[in-house]
């Protein structure tokens, strides 16, 4: 992916004592989520010794997510919780800002492979990456660049979270490539959706085992900063959490064999 004439009109990123994100307000000492405490970029450094990981963020043209929407709320509550071994690697699709990438490298993670199809988001979370000291352990990668057991060879991630809505989350181009980039017994974590729609969801990604004693819910008026922010109720959002099969056959092989049934 290229970055040429993206600044043209302007740095796509800005610091803020209290603005991250798009555009998201953000407690002058931080947002708690989980194992982490996020702050805006120019916000005073946090000497806490409360045990919690600081994440800092740009206020971004194109950079989503902050913790202040109950999706992005419910994937760091999740990575904390369960998801992150030491060592890991984690496939952060539609990693906008990059705050699970930073969450999860904190976490202990080795590294993790940010994908987005808006360039801005790539730049925004690198930068994010950066700022938070975790050079060199981010990848950023246009969706054109992602192939069939191809973005982290030879066995995939460890782990993957997919915060994106379900209209995306359903394409069969989006299951090939969150399923085929997951490890055999990988952990799937998926948000950005509303709880009529999990059935739709599991459907969709049949090669899982679903982990319901990991599904969450969580409103807006549960989230800290949430309405402050967006000046309104975004409503109920789900997280949905599962376990990739023991594959038997490829998923490739799979999907040509549907095409001609």
């Amino acid at each position: 992916w290229v970055i040429e004439n993206l600044e043209d009109n302007g740095s796509i990123t800005s610091a803020d004592a209290v603005k991250a994100g798009e555009g998201d307000t953000l407690p002058k000492d931080g947002l708690v989520v989980g194992k982490c405490r996020v702050f805006a970029a120019a916000a005073v450094q946090s000497n806490d010794d409360d045990g919690l990981h600081p994440i800092y963020l740009y206020l971004g043209r194109n950079g989503w997510g902050t913790g202040v929407h109950p999706t992005t709320r419910l994937c760091l509550e999740w990575l904390g919780d369960h998801g992150v071994n030491d060592g890991d690697i984690l496939l952060d699709y539609g990693c906008g800002s990059g705050i699970l990438s930073i969450a999860a490298l904190h976490l202990g993670a080795s590294r993790c492979i940010g994908v987005d199809v808006e360039a801005e988001a790539l730049v925004t979370a690198e930068r994010n990456i950066e700022l938070n000291g975790l050079d060199g352990r981010f990848q950023g990668l246009h969706t054109r660049e992602v192939l069939p057991y191809d973005v982290c060879p030879p066995r995939g991630a460890n782990l993957c979270v997919a915060n994106i809505l379900i209209g995306q989350l359903v394409r069969p181009s989006m299951v090939a490539a969150l399923t085929t980039n997951l490890e055999d017994g990988g952990l799937l974590c998926l948000s950005g959706i509303r709880p009529g729609e999990v059935d739709a969801l599991k459907e969709a990604y049949a090669g899982f085992e679903w982990l319901e004693d990991q599904y969450g819910e969580l409103t807006a008026a549960e989230t800290e900063n949430s309405i402050e922010s967006y000046g309104f109720d975004c409503g109920s959002w789900a997280r949905l959490v599962g376990r990739k099969k023991i594959e038997k056959d490829s998923f490739i092989q799979q999907m040509s064999d549907l095409a001609v049934s």
